[in-house]
C-alpha cells in the first residue's frame, strides 16, 4: 500500500511540477493533450501537448505564478516561491495525491526562459528524481499557443516505474485540460493572481 500510495503521488507530481529541455525532434503538430513516451538525454519522458487559444505571455503568467499555483493546479496544496534569483527560482510544493490521503512536499529548482520554456528539476523533499519542462510555441500570430509539458519522475527502488507512467497517463491530460480552461477563461491570469498583461 505504501509503495501503491508513493508511486502514485509520485504521478501526481509528475503531473503538477515544471523537466529538462526537449530536443527539437519533438514534434510540433500534435495538439491534443494525450500522453506519449519520448526519449530524451537517456530517459523516458511522459509528454502532452495541447492548443491553448492563448498568446504564450497570458499561458506563462499562469505557470510562473507559482505562489498561486494550488489556486489553478487542484493537485497542489500549496505552492511557495522560497528563492527568486531572476530567470532561476526555487520553489516549494506541497502536493496531495487525488484519491488518497496525505500529503508529500517537495523543493524544485526552476530555470525560465521567459516567455518560451520553463525547466526544472528536484533539489529535495519526496521521491528520488524528478525532471521536467513547459515549452511554448506561439501559434495563428501569437494568437494561439502550442503547449509541451514533459516530466520524468523516478519514484525510487520500490517504485515500479510501470505503476509510475500509468499514473501520468490519467494525470497529465488533467493538468492540461485544467491549464487550457482557466487561460482561456476572461479571469483566467487573475484567478492565478496576477493582473493581465497586454505584450501588444
Amino acid at each position: 500500500m505504501n509503495n501503491r500510495k508513493t508511486a502514485v503521488a509520485a504521478l501526481s507530481l509528475a503531473a503538477t511540477m515544471f523537466v529538462a529541455m526537449a530536443p527539437s525532434v519533438l514534434a510540433k503538430t500534435q495538439t491534443t493533450n494525450s500522453v506519449t513516451e519520448e526519449m530524451i538525454n537517456g530517459k523516458t519522458y511522459c509528454v502532452s501537448r495541447v492548443s491553448v487559444k492563448a498568446s504564450p505571455d497570458k499561458v506563462w503568467q499562469v505557470l510562473t505564478d507559482y505562489d498561486n499555483a494550488h489556486k489553478v493546479f487542484p493537485q497542489l496544496k500549496k505552492s511557495k516561491l522560497v528563492q527568486d534569483h531572476g530567470f532561476a527560482k526555487i520553489v516549494r510544493h506541497v502536493m496531495t495525491p487525488s484519491g488518497l490521503p496525505g500529503s508529500y512536499e517537495y523543493t524544485v529548482e526552476v530555470k525560465e526562459n521567459a516567455p518560451h520554456s520553463m525547466e526544472w528539476h528536484r533539489l529535495s523533499g519526496a521521491f528520488k528524481q524528478v525532471d521536467g519542462y513547459w515549452k511554448l510555441e506561439p501559434l495563428d500570430g501569437g494568437h494561439t499557443t502550442l503547449v509541451t509539458y514533459a516530466s520524468y519522475v523516478d519514484g525510487g527502488f520500490l517504485v515500479p516505474q510501470g505503476l509510475v507512467k500509468r499514473q501520468s497517463r490519467i494525470d497529465m491530460p488533467q493538468v492540461m485540460s485544467t491549464l487550457k480552461a482557466q487561460t482561456e477563461s476572461q479571469g483566467a491570469v487573475q484567478i492565478a493572481g496576477r493582473p493581465a498583461h497586454n505584450t501588444q
